[in-house]
């Protein structure tokens, strides 16, 4: 029998040259575009946004609030209508990313600078009460100005926003793919995948470990980026020893030897009230307290840019969203790498 196996044949850099101008000439350079967060801080950290191909991985201290980041950089890209956002969502429903999303878009500043808007938590009781009524949620949401408001914005991107309640036993990086695939063909847009979160992403190898299976499914996420020249967020939960820690750094994430190697940036959130100086700073009970209300992310690796950088973004977690507007931490922060409190 003829060997089946394919042969990969190199390219000249004459060919490469040859089909980037094709590429040029038809308005399509892979890899090239780039879609930025929606938050400020981040991209100009990490070159203007996200890449096509690119791998980032998001983790957090319990309570950080990764969910509320990750979907909110989707919104914003979404919104943005750069591409068309696939969320896969391990934990939370459709409906109940609907009504965070509802939340978000109801938020508007007043003329005093205070924020008024629906929380999830006001949104569930329309819900029912709709229900009861036989009547819609949305006739139920449009009697408040700020709920038309949220319904209006929806209604502006809705389309370029797809949420999915993934399945920890069938929804495999191949079904991501799949999905992936079957968007490009529907439409001509480009393409964007959130996970939330890795760990719960299936896969079966015959006597790997857990370390092993997640650094498979790194690679597979890794491979879709490059692949399919679409860029992929993924939530990384922490093992024990993170969890425990002052500060989460990246090799406290489960599976750390391959997320390192695979991913492109790593995103890492930490309370900020947990991790700055005590030695350098006297934190006072208010202090304390205001601090609570800020999270740190520290770009732990970036392949376009600086690593080892700090920033901060506000909670406004009653509606379900980070203050974009954050920056660079202004006080000296703890780093159990250099010493010990």
């Amino acid at each position: 029998m003829p060997d089946e196996t394919e042969v990969i044949q190199p390219l000249s850099v004459i060919d490469v040259l040859d089909r980037l101008e094709e590429n040029v000439q038809r308005g399509e350079i892979p890899g090239m575009q780039t879609f930025p967060t929606g938050f400020r801080a981040l991209d100009r950290r990490i070159g203007g946004g996200l890449r096509q191909g690119d791998l980032l991985l998001l983790g957090g201290s319990e309570g950080a609030g990764k969910t509320t980041f990750a979907f909110q950089l989707a919104r914003n890209i979404a919104a943005s209508k750069q591409c068309l956002v696939l969320y896969f969502c391990y934990e939370h429903s459709e409906d109940d990313l609907l009504l965070r999303l509802l939340s978000i878009e109801s938020v508007e500043q007043t003329v005093t600078g205070e924020l008024q808007g629906l929380r999830a938590a006001d949104l569930r009781p329309r819900l029912l009460q709709a229900s009861r009524s036989r009547g819609t949620f949305t006739r139920e949401l449009s009697r408040d100005p700020l709920g038309r408001r949220a319904l209006q914005r929806l209604e502006d991107y809705g389309e370029y926003f797809k949420v999915m309640k993934a399945s920890a036993s069938l929804t495999d990086t191949n079904s991501i793919q799949a999905v992936v695939d079957d968007c490009r063909r529907q439409t001509d847009k480009d393409v964007m995948v959130v996970v939330d979160y890795l760990q719960k992403m299936p896969l079966r190898v015959e006597g790997a470990t857990e370390d092993e299976r997640i650094g498979r499914i790194t690679e597979n996420l890794k491979e879709l980026a490059l692949s399919r020249a679409v860029p992929v967020v993924a939530i990384v939960a922490a093992d024990k020893h993170g969890l425990e820690a002052r500060r989460l750094r990246s090799y406290h994430l489960r599976g750390s030897s391959s997320l390192l190697y695979e991913a492109d940036i790593i995103l890492i959130m930490n309370e900020k009230s947990r991790i700055v100086s005590r030695q350098a700073v006297d934190l006072t009970e208010f202090k304390v307290a205001t601090m609570s209300n800020w999270v740190v992310f520290s770009i732990e690796k970036n392949r376009s840019g600086r690593d080892l950088v700090d920033f901060q973004l506000r909670k406004l977690f009653s509606y379900g969203l980070f203050d974009p507007s954050g920056d660079s931490v202004p006080e000296p922060l703890f780093d159990e790498r250099v010493y010990t409190e």
